[in-house]
């Protein structure tokens, strides 16, 4: 495809027409991708149409018929640094088809995002949490490397789900009960605490709406966000009000995926009240066993080593996978949000664009 046939239009998700969303929809479908996460018209209008702190940005590449073939996102959200509400906006997935790929269509894409925000509005944090293919394009367009210490911290389980030998998986159907059993007899261990009870609920608004800093910087979890972020997403989640006897302390947010065609449990929300933390290793035990955990793989969650809640969860998921890589754009953002050395940080998976 020539370049001369293509044009980089970026505008706010309120402009688009219902042709437009399809076609974003059946774009992104071609490409494999590990995201677990929805990939439906209504997941994309969701996003970009329903953010409670205003408008999202989406930039995409049409060709001569009016069709995407190249797309990114800035979702506009809400962080809190220091007290201070900041407005922010996440640099989402970036896609392009193969025949654009290598002639600096990708930079263009990004440049044409960034444009907008600085045009546009008074940007106080644009972040992502890109991959390896994507990061120099972004180094380029003016992103820096932040080292928030965000790691991928699992519990594996059903571990011989991963593996086709059928020597290994005779071992594993010998081992894995056992392993199971001990797994249990911990977390049963852990949550032996009648002070914490956890409710399953079906409505955000069965969630007292209250809202306790935690940490220096991290998302704003109001209650319109997370009505929007979990009960108007067109995914599911299993969401667990938390309380110290009578005494509402925050929530706990699953949600059920597959992994390699295996079944995988993911924690993508922690929300504690600060001076309740000691009992969050408690609070997860139970959310653990609430959620009939033998029947996963593995359990997951993000976390940030610089969290007050990194060593209460490093006890429930001690396996430290993968650190995640985190880009903040220098220009647009403000300097608290760059020198992080001294500051606790909560960043987990729902903050980022891969649910």
């Amino acid at each position: 495809m020539s370049n001369l046939n293509i044009r980089i239009v970026t505008e706010i998700g309120e402009n688009l027409n219902e042709q437009d969303w399809i076609s974003i929809t059946n774009f992104v479908k071609k490409f494999s991708t590990n995201v677990k996460r929805s990939h439906s018209t209504e997941y994309y209008k969701t996003k970009l149409l329903n953010s409670p702190y205003g408008s999202s940005y989406i930039t995409r590449v049409l060709n001569g018929s009016g069709n995407c073939v190249g797309l990114t996102t800035l979702t506009r959200k809400s962080f809190v640094a220091m007290g201070k509400k900041c407005i922010s906006f996440e640099l989402g997935d970036s896609y392009l088809i193969k025949d654009l790929q290598g002639k600096s269509i990708y930079s263009k894409i990004i440049n044409s995002a960034l444009l907008s925000i600085k045009k546009n509005e008074k940007s106080d944090f644009v972040y992502s949490t890109p991959n390896k293919l994507s990061m120099p394009g972004l180094i380029k367009g003016g992103f820096v490397i932040a080292d928030y210490k965000i790691f991928e911290r699992i519990l594996p389980l059903r571990f011989n789900s991963i593996f086709k030998s059928f020597f290994l998986n005779f071992l594993f159907s010998i081992i894995i009960p056992i392993y199971l059993f001990i797994i249990k007899l911990i977390l049963n261990f852990f949550s032996n605490n009648n002070n914490i009870s956890l409710n399953l609920i079906r409505n955000m608004e069965e969630l007292p709406n209250e809202y306790f800093l935690t940490n220096d910087i991290e998302n704003h979890r109001s209650h319109k966000y997370l009505n929007w972020r979990y009960n108007n997403n067109p995914d599911q989640y299993k969401i667990f009000g938390v309380y110290y006897k009578k005494t509402y302390i925050g929530f706990l947010i699953f949600k059920e995926t597959k992994h390699n065609n295996a079944l995988a449990l993911y924690l993508v929300d922690i929300y504690i009240n600060k001076n309740y933390v000691t009992y969050l290793r408690t609070t997860i035990s139970k959310a653990l066993i609430l959620n009939n955990f033998n029947q996963y793989t593995f359990v997951a969650t993000w976390i940030s080593k610089q969290s007050i809640y990194w060593k209460h969860i490093s006890n429930c998921f001690p396996i430290k996978f993968k650190k995640i890589p985190f880009i903040v754009h220098k220009k647009l953002s403000d300097d608290i949000f760059l020198d992080i050395h001294d500051k606790n940080l909560h960043f987990v998976l729902a903050d980022g664009d891969n649910i």
